[in-house]
């Protein structure tokens, strides 16, 4: 019964170990707040408006293209946030925005077959904002 115990006890250990170390494999995490938060997603379209928001967001796009470009738009009533993309382990700034700021425009096309992150940092509290990111062939 307690060499039972002792192998039980293990092999919960074990997958445990397992468990912990699965959750770990993703580049970027998102950590926020926000308040009246929504999003909408498609493959390689991804929007999100919020009430309030503070931290971190971060748009994760499967590129299947050998040549794309991001293009995007937003607005923002209040605050401050910056906005980058990663692509081939390569973090690039796309936009910043204000108080009472809107934004548009695309990247030139890079090539890239892998995934391609878009990270929205706030610098404090925001509020009224709306972000469209989409991904397009080149």
């Amino acid at each position: 019964m307690k060499r039972f115990s002792r192998v039980i006890v293990a092999a919960l250990a074990l997958v445990l170990c397992f468990a912990l170390c699965a959750c770990g494999n993703k580049k970027y995490a998102s950590r926020y707040s926000s308040s009246m938060m929504v999003k909408k997603s498609t493959t390689n379209k991804e929007s999100i408006s919020f009430g309030t928001f503070s931290g971190v967001y971060v748009m994760e796009f499967k590129n299947t293209s050998d040549e794309v470009r991001i293009t995007y738009n937003a607005t923002l009533e209040k605050g401050n946030i910056k906005v980058y993309f990663d692509y081939n382990d390569e973090k690039s700034d796309l936009f910043e925005i204000g108080t009472d700021g809107s934004v548009e425009g695309k990247t030139e096309a890079f090539k890239s077959n892998q995934t391609i992150y878009v990270i929205i940092e706030s610098d404090g509290k925001c509020t009224g904002g709306s972000f469209s990111v989409a991904l397009e062939k080149a």
